[in-house]
């Protein structure tokens, strides 16, 4: 069954990733072949032309007759340009014409040899990087630096590769030229080559914001002291600054953050305030021993240099997407992208292994395997509690999601291992990913399916860390507070985009959000409301439900066409501001069509779990 899905995903990688890839080839290889063909041509041609010089030349001997005939018929014309002397042999059209094939054929062999070299040293780059963390930072800088490169001059040398098709294949094979057509992939080259202009100069973002509240060493020395007794086990130092916040997650990085209004460098230590009050004190050890031997390991260290890596690769990846002519070198480029990925994940993974290791020989296998279970059911169960509160469809006066995580997490506990999905769920990283549950389990010594991970999991926690944090119950207080108007504001703001008025209580929230708006024209009024448009002019308004489609043609007017056949048009010169008629209404048909494929998902959902 492995040796299967093995294959599965090299076949899927191949066709989702490499074979793009090699379409960095296409130009190169049809610009070599035709004008390869072209010249020749030319040559016959130009061979062809001298040759009858030389017959109807009376000056020359029969014998020098026969000397520049044997040159002529064995040397290219294209060829013998090119020798100093030489170059007046031609027209000064007939020179730039042959000086084209040239540097095309040229520009076309360096292209397609260079993604070959390209593609072996980045492979070879790929392999090594999976040996250390060390060599996958050198291998990635030392990629990076030469697919930038080589990049930008594939963009450079294709856009005038194909600039040169644009007249070349008309002008040969038609016998005409398009100056449109020209002009037009001219132009198309030059945006190419701007925005992977403007990727390479893209600054990148300087801090990551992480809400929470730093913990003081004098304010909660006994907690300083606890991990500093941790610190010592697993050989390392001690973070710059611990931060409580209530994500369902624990992490270190040693990357730039923002708390607050506050800028902080260095080591940095993020617990989650919820999850310690679930968790015993030997499962919170178990965790903190983990993220300080990710400290230990240098993993926070290659991440902090790898990351502005990565981060500038994909904005070169997204510069070339939106290139245009430029996507032939974004499906290369995004092919070793992939493929560092693969690198990435499989260090990452040899690194939660190596953090859950040393965690378990600071406390024990139970008491990992026990920390691990209670993150992801709570997570989980987090999650659930969030997508309830937010699917309904009314106004919250409070989002009490903590309250409802305190009030049922237990009984939710009690039944989490009867989950068929829990195997393959991971605890969530704000940096980096992690091995699967059944994994992590399987590494430390534990299982799943064992009468003790229940145990472990119903288990109420004591909170001993949480309670080593000075004013914890505050802390954690005002965060949930916080975060809570924003879900529930967020919710109220999605609410208009769900509904397709039935009732008295529907009309009122979508109404709020979307009042009725009136714009003057020269024609009339325009009233746009939640379910139509209306101009005084027309007969009858028109509903966003007849719409069929909306368009704005070449006089500047906003055309509809209903089901029942008839159209209507808003002539936008009769306002004084038309861009503001088109904003309305496209804010107001997009909230019909939004509610519209909203209600649709709702009653496939409805009609699915009937079913």
């Amino acid at each position: 069954m492995s040796n299967a899905h093995d294959e599965f995903t090299k076949i899927g990688f191949a066709k989702t990733f490499l074979l793009p890839a090699l379409l960095i080839f296409l130009i190169p290889v049809i610009s070599l072949f035709l004008f390869v063909y072209i010249q020749g041509h030319f040559d016959d041609l130009a061979r062809d032309a001298f040759l009858r010089e030389i017959q109807d030349d009376k000056s020359f001997t029969a014998e020098q007759k026969a000397d520049a005939e044997e040159l002529f018929k064995t040397v290219p014309v294209s060829r013998l340009i090119t020798i100093p002397g030489n170059e007046d042999m031609l027209s000064s059209q007939a020179a730039f014409d042959f000086a084209t094939f040239r540097w095309a054929i040229r520009l076309s062999f360096y292209s397609i040899i260079g993604g070959i070299v390209v593609f072996i040293l980045s492979a070879l780059c790929v392999v090594a990087s999976l040996r250390s963390q060390w060599v996958q930072y050198v291998s990635l800088s030392v990629s990076w630096h030469v697919l930038r490169i080589y990049g930008a001059a594939q963009v450079l040398i294709q856009g005038v590769l194909l600039f040169a098709l644009s007249y070349w294949i008309t002008a040969f094979f038609f016998e005409i030229y398009i100056p449109k057509l020209i002009f037009i992939i001219g132009l198309l080259a030059l945006v190419a080559i701007a925005a992977v202009i403007k990727s390479i100069f893209m600054k990148l973002p300087t801090q990551s914001f992480v809400e929470g509240a730093v913990i003081e060493r004098n304010s909660s020395p006994a907690l300083w002291q606890e991990l500093s007794d941790i610190c010592q086990k697993v050989d390392t130092e001690l973070p710059d600054q611990v931060i409580a916040g209530i994500d369902d997650n624990f992490f270190v990085t040693e990357q730039s953050l923002t708390v607050g209004e506050e800028k902080y460098s260095g080591r940095s230590l993020f617990v989650s305030l919820s999850l310690l009050k679930q968790m015993n004190g030997k499962q919170a050890d178990a965790v903190l021993a983990h993220e300080m031997a990710h400290f230990s390991g240098n993993d926070t260290l290659y991440s902090q240099k790898i990351t502005p890596l990565l981060i500038r690769y994909n904005n070169y990846l997204q510069g070339l997407y939106e290139g245009g002519l430029s996507l032939p070198i974004f499906y290369f480029m995004n092919c070793f992208r992939a493929l560092y990925e693969i690198s990435l994940q499989g260090l990452s993974r040899k690194r939660e292994f190596r953090a859950d290791q040393i965690a378990t020989e600071v406390t024990s296998p139970r008491d990992m395997a026990g920390a691990l279970l209670k993150i992801i059911a709570y997570s989980s169960y987090r999650a659930k509690v969030e997508q309830e509160i937010f699917q309904k469809e009314e106004v919250l006066e409070n989002a009490n999601v903590s309250q409802e995580i305190e009030q049922g997490f237990d009984n939710y506990a009690e039944n989490f291992l009867s989950n068929p999905d829990i195997a393959h769920l991971q605890t969530s990283h704000p940096f980096d990913t992690h091995p699967s549950l059944e994994d992590r389990m399987k590494a430390v010594g534990c299982s799943l399916e064992s009468s003790d991970s229940q145990v472990m999991l119903s288990d109420r926690g004591d909170g001993q860390w949480f309670q080593k944090i000075e004013a914890a119950e505050q802390l954690e207080d005002e965060q949930w507070k916080k975060y809570e108007e924003r879900f529930r504001a967020y919710h109220e703001e999605t609410l208009p985009y769900r509904f397709l008025p039935e009732t008295e209580d529907e009309l009122a929230i979508v109404v709020k959000a979307f009042p009725e708006v009136q714009l003057e024209g020269k024609d009339g009024l325009l009233t746009i409301d939640h379910e139509s448009i209306r101009l005084h002019s027309w007969d009858t308004p028109v509903r966003f439900s007849d719409i069929q489609e909306c368009q704005m043609d070449e006089g500047k007017s906003l055309n509809f066409s209903s089901s029942s056949g008839t159209s209507r048009k808003i002539n936008l010169k009769k306002f004084t501001d038309p861009q503001k008629v088109i904003e309305a209404v496209e804010r107001y048909y997009s909230r019909y069509l939004a509610a519209k494929a909203y209600q649709e998902q709702t009653k496939q959902s409805e009609t699915n779990r009937d079913e």
